[in-house]
């Protein structure tokens, strides 16, 4: 049988093309890895935004991304063994692991020398996904040093390395693998949210690669010094600002660094004047950095890659601001545990509010999740990505908070705080347990969160709630032992400060 040339054409034709369909494909699915744009901020408390109807904040932008994503109403930090939270807070998230086992010379770098601050050869998320094609940009706070940045970015451009600094004359640097760092520079007319902002534009504005791009944008905002441009502060007469109900004048009982800076910033005993005026220059901060993430969005959007991009908005720690007597984070009540934590995104459920309890350090999991990469081995927390598929209601039943005075700290003679004491809470259902030891003391605390946001009404010595009282007593046990934290609840400040080696504190 004879076939025509013109068929036996087209069948050799349509074979070329399908072997080189095969031979495209993987570069194909490479390119449509979604990119990633993770949005960060410093010291703000969950339910500051303003679709959350929880404060009097004005987000527009932050709205806009609740309705563009899911949000967690119960998402948090797992808290700090030091009193700049936001360090360890950081870590966290950069490895997904708790911070008992992170070196301690990357979230308490102060208590180092120079040469040991952030060496560690712990995965971080950035090398990970810089390692499996990404490109790879930072801007903005970078506070666990210079070693992970190095290898987890491409592209550094105005990053503060540090805890708190002024918001107008930021010193940043900038990096690249060929150059190193640059010198220092500063502009003392910017605020330091559009400092960030503009980088992060620039980067969208030319990028022009085919590889998927993950961007960290890490705003020093709204930590103190809470100085935004007057326009935002004009917005929030202090006279109108609500005070929180669980607004006390001093905390109940003696705590943990319930001398640190961050409680001195206002006098004691608080009066509500004064916790008007924080609130007041907090919310201005928020308003002002949601003017800058508004920029940010705009030029993704302008950039034509913003349907394929998963964006992650959240906070490094929350902030008492008064509730409880107290002004800073250095605690585990809610106001300071809390953060805000939305998922947008490509199949990622819009406008809605999920109180699945998830931590800060889920993120990177859930990250590996999203993009369909192996979650590595040395990941220590759970992904998120079932529960935003639908597939499960929550990945954990119970959560564990802790807080200490760095141990160190006992053994500084020129310490200027009362040292000592430590936190340790868990959350099981609608209940969380707090535990606090200070010197001989040891406080309960019980709470039914779900009828009791404000933390008032302790419910450790009713008798009608004993049962719930030791269930959670033996959960926070369960969850101690399983994380690896070094606190012995049987002990007096739960034994942290009797081997400072613990911590990898040296006399």
């Amino acid at each position: 049988m004879v076939m025509n040339k013109n068929i036996v054409y087209c069948l050799v034709l349509l074979s070329v093309l399908a072997s080189g369909c095969k031979e495209v494909k993987p570069e194909q699915k490479e390119a449509e890895k979604p990119n990633i744009l993770f949005l960060f901020t410093d010291d703000q408390r969950a339910g500051t935004i303003g679709a959350m109807n929880q404060y009097d904040v004005q987000t527009p932008n932050m709205d806009k991304l609740v309705k563009m994503g899911t949000s967690f109403t119960n998402s948090y930090i797992l808290g700090g063994a030091t009193a700049a939270v936001c360090s360890p807070s950081r870590a966290m998230l950069m490895t997904g692991r708790y911070f008992f086992n992170i070196e301690p010379n990357v979230y308490a770098q102060f208590a180092f020398p120079k040469e040991e601050r952030g060496k560690s050869d712990l995965l971080t998320f950035p090398e990970y996904f810089k390692s499996n094609g990404y490109e790879t940009f930072a801007t903005g706070k970078q506070h666990n040093g210079e070693i992970w940045l190095e290898r987890g970015f491409n592209q550094i451009k105005s990053a503060f390395l540090g805890g708190m600094t002024t918001h107008f004359g930021t010193k940043v640097k900038d990096y690249t693998p060929e150059k190193g760092w640059s010198k220092p520079y500063q502009n003392k007319e910017k605020f330091s949210s559009e400092l960030f902002a503009d980088a992060a534009v620039g980067f969208l504005e030319n990028y022009k690669n085919e590889d998927p791009f993950l961007m960290y944008v890490s705003f020093t905002a709204p930590h103190d010094p809470r100085t935004a441009p007057q326009e935002f502060h004009d917005m929030y007469p202090p006279e109108d600002i609500k005070v929180p109900e669980n607004f006390m004048p001093k905390h109940p009982f003696e705590i943990a660094d319930d001398n640190i800076r961050d409680e001195r910033l206002a006098p004691f005993p608080r009066t509500e004047a004064r916790v008007r005026k924080e609130i007041s220059d907090y919310y201005a901060m928020i308003t002002a950095t949601d003017a800058q993430i508004g920029r940010v969005l705009k030029a993704l959007e302008a950039s034509g890659k913003a349907d394929n991009t998963i964006i992650v908005f959240a906070g490094d720690n929350g902030l008492a601001l008064g509730q409880h007597g107290l002004l800073g984070k250095q605690n585990v009540y809610e106001h300071s545990v809390g953060v805000p934590l939305i998922f947008s995104g490509p199949s990622i459920p819009k406008n809605i509010k999920n109180n699945a309890l998830v931590y800060l350090h889920d993120v990177f999991p859930t990250l590996c999740g999203l993009t369909g990469l192996n979650i590595p081995e040395s990941i220590e927390t759970e992904d998120l990505t079932p529960i935003l598929k639908g597939e499960k209601k929550e990945v954990r039943k119970s959560m564990l908070y802790a807080y200490n005075s760095w141990p160190g700290d006992l053994l500084n003679k020129n310490s200027t705080h009362n040292p000592g004491g430590g936190h340790r809470a868990v959350r099981k259902g609608n209940y969380k347990l707090i535990v606090s030891a200070k010197h001989d003391v040891f406080t309960y605390q019980l709470f039914d969160v779900s009828k009791d946001p404000w933390e008032l009404n302790n419910l450790s010595e009713v008798v009608a709630f004993a049962a719930v009282k030791k269930e959670l007593l033996d959960e926070l046990q369960k969850l101690i032992t399983e994380t690896g934290d070094p606190a012995q609840l049987d002990k007096k400040e739960f034994g942290l400060y009797d081997n400072p080696e613990a911590y990898n504190f040296k006399k």
